[in-house]
């Protein structure tokens, strides 16, 4: 016999599709062949990797590792990871996840320097956000930053997300300290 508590467990059966055409920003699934763009465009630069919870990229294996792990977990319906690109320029600039649990759905960005400030992150996330919240048993859609990034912060508010609070001690940038740092957390529920 199943109870309330072992229902919430389980992890929802959700589907994205392989490719969302948001006009200026192009989000199509991530696969292995994308990992020279990963590796060259941002996982290898240490300013865009500063925040994030993966050491800055030393070599293009650990990319294609990255890019394999993304398509397990796709196939696997576990988190749904998106390569960014440009009308007209199919080679990835960035990627945008949506990692599944149970009945709540968590995002996390990260894009080149030379896109920064043009509302791709925003965009996506927008509508990777409302997509979650339109699917069945979903009701909570959730990202974090690092309280030191505020950039960051604005992209969620930006999406349509709203401040809950500080996560102290939440996550670990092993680009900055290996100690766990405090975190800002954003919600859009139904």
């Amino acid at each position: 016999m199943t109870g309330p508590l072992e229902r919430t467990r389980r992890t929802t059966e959700i589907g994205f599709p392989e490719t969302l055409d948001l006009g200026p920003t192009i989000l199509r699934r991530l696969r292995v062949s994308d990992a020279d763009a990963v590796f060259a465009r941002y996982a290898a630069d240490p300013e865009v990797t500063r925040w994030l919870t993966f050491k800055t990229h030393q070599s293009v294996e650990e990319a294609v590792a990255f890019c394999a792990l993304m398509e397990q977990h796709w196939d696997a319906g576990r988190e749904f990871t998106y390569a960014l690109s440009e009308p007209g320029d199919p080679i990835p600039f960035g990627v945008a996840s949506a990692r599944v649990d149970s009945f709540h759905v968590a995002f996390g960005y990260a894009m080149a320097k030379d896109r920064w400030g043009r509302g791709h992150a925003s965009r996506a996330l927008a509508a990777l956000v409302d997509l979650a919240l339109e699917q069945p048993g979903i009701w909570r859609a959730w990202a974090f930053c690092d309280a030191e990034n505020p950039a960051s912060a604005r992209v969620m508010e930006k999406a349509g997300m709203t401040y809950e609070g500080r996560l102290r001690r939440w996550h670990v940038a092993p680009n900055v300290s290996p100690d766990p740092r405090d975190c800002l957390a954003y919600a859009k529920v139904r």
